[in-house]
């Protein structure tokens, strides 16, 4: 897995969705390192990194074997990025300190 903070969220490659069974959600229209594009989203990916997980929707990636991690996953799961140590820092979860807010 690569993290990809300029990939918004969870992308999979077409064969892992399909080994997955996962569901087609919608096509969308996409910005690439290429240029634009339509990619299909696909629902139901249950996800967990260091212990927490959630459930999110994925960007098919039709070529190449690497799953990338964007932003909102990361968010979503509270997790930061240590990129001196390449590792994550767990984020509290309760507490004064936590990541979790509904402002």
């Amino acid at each position: 897995m690569l993290v990809d903070t300029g990939a918004s969220i969870l992308c999979l490659p077409a064969q892992l969705i399909e080994r997955l069974g996962l569901g087609f959600v919608r096509e969308v229209q996409t910005e690439t390192a290429t240029g634009p594009a339509t990619a299909r989203i696909f629902g139901d990916v249950r996800l967990t990194v260091e212990g927490r997980s959630a459930t999110f929707e994925c960007l098919e990636l039709p070529g190449g074997e690497a799953i990338l991690l964007g932003v909102i996953p990361l968010e979503t799961l509270g997790l930061e990025l240590d990129l001196r140590n390449q590792r994550f820092i767990l984020l509290p979860d309760y507490g004064p300190e936590t990541y979790i807010s509904a402002l």
